[in-house]
């Protein structure tokens, strides 16, 4: 038992002497230290009121006993019955006068017996520091109570004395002893009273006076403990410092070895000491300022290893290194450079810039490094088209010279040719016409003349002729060669190798620039053929700034155009042929022109006759369609405002609806993306502002793949297609795919899928006529240029009756003819006319 325990027995024996408090002379005080002392008494109806008098009166004999003050014994009171009542804390009194006013005014509860409620509001609220409970200073509780409690008391008694807390339990009358002992802390003997009644409350403590003022064993007896000894009520107990465990025999001790058992947080070293521990460290090591771990000794960090460049530290010391690209000395501190160039470790083809341990390649003047970074092309201005030469360019690295060809002389700026014109500086024996080639002449004659054989001077038909009928005759004859205008050269009938110069009912033959004309008057010798036998193609080389066609000749160039243009003054850039200002067309409303022919329009609302030119109201048929637009690199991004703006234009034209027209549409260029299916968008307006939102792609041109994602999936029924509905698909590309278009090309058409084809530019017709469905002159078109694709819209009225889309009338215009033998045919054709008429007016006049 504890002094403190001592002291409590001691007490409460104390309080039962002579039944009353103690005279003043004989009173005495427990000098044990400090306590937190708690009453716990019942006052269920059980308790009668001149025996909670008698108990009231128990607490005062008691607290007499103690030294009270805030430094010395506290004391509280808790009453309890069916409810727990904190009559006064811990922290509440000071003074011994104050405790027992607050006991004198106790009121019992009178209800039932609720012990282990009172048990545990002790423990959770009585000993606290809100009510003034002291960390380190003993817990003891005083329970008194007459009879069995209602609730249960052993758990959460024992839960308090795990806590700390002393409990002694006093039983009057019909207490309960089992429930005592569940209650008492151990041993019984020394913590359990049971008096009969509550006027003999105060006897409880008479047996045990001896046993708790007896000796002290640990004072008075050989106690044979090794380091500490307890004393207890008429007993003792060794015990250890701390440090030290006690052995079995109950009085040794041995020392706790913290290291041994584990229980340590060393690095390295675990150096015991009784009950803890100091840490240490391996050779080569030094304790970090934690006290626990270890870090090895930086040799490098002292500044004295001399290294050039790395210094690393190793057990017990250190050793020099160098950064990458460099090798250490033989000293072992310095470095030096590994220079691949100088060692011939490298594959430059020109210049070796060295680095440490690496190289990069470089070229000489007037070279390019190539794409390997190893070896190196001359840059050649002539061949990249960056000069300014007119006609020759003679590369040297990074420069160039300009010359001419032959026929031509260099002016003073040194880059632009002016022709020899011999005609010009009449260096020429023409007696009537001379025409300049570079470098040359040929002669002709004025009308009514005939060139002699040599070629220089010319004789009248007049002179030739022997009788007046036959100068008439040859009169008639010039007269109608003149005015209509009969070619010779026009129709084939003569035999120049290249240019035939026509006069009225003769010819002479003349050359391409480049050529010069033989003897024979008819054939040519190319002037390169003459000099550098080889004929230079500017074409090829594209030194040339035609707009759109390039005809080359040798050493020279001459502009043309594309079916549907002609060309205009400059002779190298085309125009369209707006043929509805220049034929009868016969559209009724509105006539638009595209390049070599022009179609009919009607307002909005109408569509077109079945002559193609008429309008009236057509019935409107639904369909669902499904745009395939090209987003690749090559359309750049102006151009696809323009597509998004073609396929609006289309949706103008559309019924669209849920029932009526629906619409998808989906972009490709090297993959494939649905901007919105045919169950997206239910009115136009909606269509047409999804159609601007949507981003160009950019990247490759896979059509192909395209063409397969439309029959996969942009109609199927998941994606709002609907059966027994008709299903057309637009392709709009401005290229050549890089996959193949025949399989699904072939199998959008065995899916009932009608194709439409429009191309612009760079796109190929046999694709678009591959993908187009039957018949193509419905479903393929195709423009130059995207400015004229708005065109294309007016002429595809998908929204479709009868399923026709409008038609054009082609009218063949000789410009637009795709060969120059096409274009002498149709000419031919007029002039044989008008030669018959003017032949027959001539045979009237003559005769």
């Amino acid at each position: 038992m504890s002094p403190l325990s001592v002291c409590v027995s001691l007490l409460l024996a104390l309080a039962a002497l002579a039944g009353a408090r103690p005279k003043a002379g004989l009173e005495q005080k427990c000098k044990s230290g400090p306590v937190d002392l708690v009453f716990i008494i019942d006052s269920s109806r059980s308790v009668r009121p001149h025996e909670f008098e008698t108990m009231r009166k128990f607490m005062i004999d008691i607290i007499h006993t103690l030294d009270v003050g805030m430094n010395a014994t506290r004391v509280g009171v808790v009453q309890y019955s069916s409810q727990v009542k904190n009559e006064f804390s811990l922290k509440t009194y000071s003074k011994l006068q104050g405790m027992v006013k607050g006991i004198n005014e106790i009121i019992p509860l009178a209800q039932g017996t609720m012990t282990g409620l009172a048990i545990r509001y002790v423990m959770n609220n009585a000993f606290t520091a809100a009510e003034g409970d002291r960390p380190n200073v003993p817990n003891v509780a005083v329970i008194v109570t007459d009879g069995r409690p209602q609730d249960r008391v052993a758990e959460v008694a024992a839960e308090a004395r795990d806590k700390g807390i002393e409990i002694y339990a006093v039983g009057v009358a019909r207490a309960d002893v089992t429930s005592l002992r569940a209650v008492a802390s151990t041993p019984f003997e020394d913590h359990v009273f049971l008096v009969e009644s509550f006027d003999l409350i105060h006897q409880f403590g008479l047996q045990f006076q001896d046993k708790l003022c007896g000796m002290d064993l640990c004072l008075e007896s050989d106690h044979g403990c090794e380091q500490i000894c307890e004393s207890s009520p008429g007993s003792f107990h060794c015990l250890c410092r701390p440090g030290y465990t006690l052995n079995e025999d109950g009085k040794t001790c041995t020392a706790i070895d913290l290291c041994a058992e584990g229980k340590h947080d060393c690095g390295q070293i675990c150096i015991p000491s009784p009950g803890a521990f100091t840490c240490g460290c391996n050779s080569g090591f030094t304790l970090n300022n934690d006290k626990k771990t270890c870090t090895m000794i930086d040799y490098c960090s002292f500044g004295n290893h001399s290294c050039q460049h790395v210094c690393v530290s190793v057990l017990n010391g250190y050793f020099c290194s160098c950064y990458e690209g460099y090798t250490l000395q033989e000293n072992g501190k310095n470095c030096q450079m590994i220079d691949l160039c100088a060692e011939g470790k490298h594959n430059c083809g020109q210049i070796c810039i060295a680095s440490p341990g690496s190289f990069t390649c470089d070229c000489n003047d007037g070279y390019t490094l190539n794409n390997d970074k190893k070896t190196c092309t001359m840059i050649d201005l002539c061949a990249e088209g960056k000069h300014d030469c007119e006609q020759i360019c003679n590369a040297s690295p990074g420069a160039f010279i300009c010359n001419c060809y032959p026929g031509f002389t260099l002016n003073e700026d040194k880059k632009t040719c002016t022709m020899i014109d011999l005609c010009a500086e009449r260096k020429h024996d023409c007696e009537q016409i001379c025409n300049a080639s570079p470098g040359a002449f040929t002669c002709d004659c004025n009308p009514g003349f005939t060139l002699n054989e040599d070629k220089k001077t010319c004789t009248s038909y007049y002179f030739l002729q022997k009788d007046c009928c036959a100068y008439l005759i040859n009169q008639c004859v010039s007269f109608f060669l003149y005015y209509a205008v009969i070619d010779l050269c026009a129709e084939g009938k003569h035999d120049c190798e290249q240019i035939c110069n026509a006069s009225p009912g003769a010819f002479t033959c003349d050359c391409n620039p480049g050529f010069t004309l033989n003897k024979d008057q008819k054939t040519c010798t190319s002037y390169q053929c003459l000099f550098f036998h080889t004929v230079i193609d500017l074409c090829a080389e594209g030194k040339h700034d035609c707009d759109q066609i390039c005809i080359p000749s040798p050493g020279a160039i001459t502009c043309g155009c594309n079916a549907g243009f002609k060309l205009i003054d400059d002779k190298k850039s085309c125009t369209n042929i707006d043929l509805c200002n220049t034929v009868e067309h016969g559209c009724e409303h509105q006539c638009v022109s595209t390049p070599g022919s022009y179609y009919c329009v009607c307002p909005e609302g109408q569509q077109l006759a079945e002559d193609r030119k008429g309008c009236g109201t057509c019935r409107s048929a639904n369909i669902d369609l499904v745009f395939i637009i090209d987003g690749s690199k090559s359309v750049r991004p102006q151009n696809f405002e323009l597509v998004k703006q073609f396929v609006n234009q289309v949706v103008d034209s559309l019924d669209v609806s849920a029932d009526g027209t629906r619409v998808g549409l989906v972009q490709y260029s090297s993959r494939v993306r649905t901007e919105f299916s045919l169950n997206t968008h239910q009115t136009a307006d909606d269509i047409k502002k999804a159609v601007m939102n949507v981003s160009y792609m950019e990247k490759g041109t896979m059509t192909g793949l395209a063409l397969r994602h439309m029959v996969e999936n942009s109609f199927s029924e998941a994606e709002g297609a609907r059966k027994n509905v008709p299903r057309v698909g637009l392709v709009f590309t401005d290229g050549r795919s890089q996959d193949d278009i025949t399989e699904w090309a072939k199998k959008a058409k065995e899916a009932d899928i009608t194709m439409y084809a429009v191309g612009v530019g760079k796109a190929v017709e046999d694709e678009l006529r591959e993908i187009a469905s039957e018949p193509l002159e419905k479903h393929f078109f195709y423009t130059t240029d995207f400015t004229f694709i708005n065109q294309i819209a007016e002429n595809l009225k998908l929204n479709v009756c009868a399923e026709e889309s409008q038609g054009e009338i082609e009218v063949k215009d000789p410009c637009a003819c795709d060969s120059l033998v096409e274009f002498q045919q149709a000419t031919m054709t007029t002039l044989e006319q008008l030669t018959r008429k003017y032949i027959l007016l001539s045979t009237i006049a003559v005769h």
